[in-house]
């Protein structure tokens, strides 16, 4: 009986070294897979590779448009930081340049580098490889992007967005990524399209008014500058872009214009409601080239599922057209105020090639600002035409230009301006885009409800402290009875 008892308790004993030692090696097992995966995160190889962004806007990710950009690029391109690394550190901003920058360098395999030259200690380099001829006004702390002989230069305003509803100036996103995925666009381009907008008929403010739109179209290789029509259109010339003007053409400028277009010229005309009822008949005459008209009414819509909080703020019904069709499905929807209608022309000639962009409900109604004339919609907000000859000309005539204003999108969206990149891409027989909006620096709170909260508290404060002693409950009876 006590030999029985002596092997039965031997066995137990076995039994219970057996699991004890399986337990044992998994635990050793587990703690040096731990080990070796924290001490794989510490490397700043895997560090900068494994990364998981929850943040709302995706602060700390580059882009997909980003990404798509730079994956495929066949091209070495610098970014030269004029400082010395160790003094380039200390705050959000630069933090957070050297932080993307690392995301392009691996995003692109090693074709995006970054260097840091100090000027002080070598005074001529600006000189010598960047600017000979001292214009940029380099200095110490400069960005600059450079492809070949190709350079841009990031200024702070360029990653920094600022909030001025206040009298000072705060800090309220950063625009980094949108800054250099533009210039490096822009450096490993062949060509560098250029977009004139047409001062000297009242027109709006570009840099005061549409420096989204301005800094978006940058973004997209377009040099943007002004000019005036005075003289002729430069060779350069992409396209041309009339914000809101409030007077008419003069009898030269419209001769400039129509010999810049018979030669293949491409040009966008934002018409904001004419607050005069002064006629405008050399507009008129260049839209009539191309079988389109603008009309001097007022638009309101009816139907409440295309207008937001008001019949004057519109959202128009996009229409299917070159334009429409490299939109991506949620950029098609914009929110236009204060708009007038355009019409196309029923003599439409075979050389001219017209398209409806966007459009009112037919519960729309306009009235005439001249004889106070009401008319049924639907009506066209906005037209696009060609006019096919020895060379092609495409014009987009638009009754509203406050929904691509800084102001307008900030309350709204951004869609606009994805309209008029598409519009100039169209022009140019371009059809990619690169569009990285600003990443905020406001701090979202986590909103709940009350039941939602208490759901949270009972949670965290009892099931799962109860569900950890309960599983330790488990294993201790099971080790028990071993």
């Amino acid at each position: 009986m006590i030999a029985m008892k002596k092997i039965k308790i031997k066995k137990i004993n076995n039994k219970s070294l057996k699991f004890g030692s399986y337990a044992l090696t998994v635990t050793t097992v587990i703690i040096a897979i731990i080990v070796v995966f924290n001490a794989l995160l510490g490397l700043d190889f895997v560090r900068d590779r494994l990364r998981f962004d929850i943040t709302k806007d995706k602060k700390f990710s580059l882009s997909e448009t980003s990404i798509n950009l730079i994956k495929d690029l066949d091209k070495d391109v610098e970014v030269i930081i004029l400082t010395e690394e160790k003094n380039f550190k200390g705050n959000y901003v630069v933090d957070s340049i050297a932080d993307i920058l690392k995301q392009y360098n691996i995003r692109s395999n090693g074709r995006i580098k970054t260097r840091f030259v100090d000027i002080i200690k070598d005074p001529t380099f600006i000189e010598r490889e960047l600017d000979p001829e001292q214009v940029m006004g380099l200095k110490d702390d400069s960005i600059v992007v450079k492809c070949g002989k190709k350079i841009k230069v990031i200024s702070q305003n360029d990653l920094v967005e600022y909030d001025y509803s206040s009298y000072t100036s705060n800090p309220s996103a950063l625009k980094i990524e949108r800054a250099f995925s533009s210039a490096i666009k822009s450096v490993t381009a062949d060509v560098t399209p250029v977009v004139y907008f047409v001062t000297g008929h009242g027109e709006r403010s570009v840099d005061s008014n549409f420096s989204d739109l301005k800094s978006t179209m940058v973004a997209n290789n377009y040099d943007v500058q002004e000019l005036a029509l005075t003289g002729a259109i430069p060779d350069d010339a992409a396209a041309v872009i009339f914000l809101a003007p409030k007077t008419d053409l003069l009898a030269n400028e419209m001769e400039n214009l129509l010999a810049y277009m018979e030669k293949g010229g491409d040009a966008i005309f934002l018409m904001d409601v004419q607050e005069t009822a002064t006629p405008t008949p050399n507009f008129d005459a260049i839209f009539e080239r191309y079988s389109l008209a603008l009309n001097n009414d007022y638009v309101l819509e009816g139907d409440q599922r295309w207008y937001l909080n008001d019949f004057n703020i519109i959202i128009p019904q996009p229409n299917n057209n070159d334009v429409t069709t490299n939109l991506d499905p949620n950029s098609l929807f914009i929110y236009m105020p204060n708009c007038r209608s355009v019409s196309i022309l029923q003599a439409e000639q075979q050389w001219i090639k017209t398209q409806p962009l966007f459009m009112t409900s037919s519960k729309s109604q306009s009235t005439n600002l001249l004889t106070n004339e009401l008319a049924l919609g639907p009506f066209l907000l906005g037209a696009l035409s060609e006019f096919q000859s020895s060379k092609t000309s495409k014009i987009a005539l638009i009754g509203n230009s406050v929904f691509v204003s800084d102001t307008w999108m900030d309350t709204t969206n951004s869609n606009g301006i994805r309209y008029i990149l598409s519009i100039l891409n169209w022009m140019q027989d371009k059809t990619d885009s690169v569009i990285v909006p600003a990443k905020s620096l406001a701090s979202t709170p986590i909103n709940m409800t009350e039941s939602t909260r208490f759901i949270a508290f009972i949670s965290l404060s009892f099931v799962l402290p109860l569900m950890i002693i309960g599983a330790g409950l488990f294993v201790w009876i099971r080790r028990k009875h071993l």
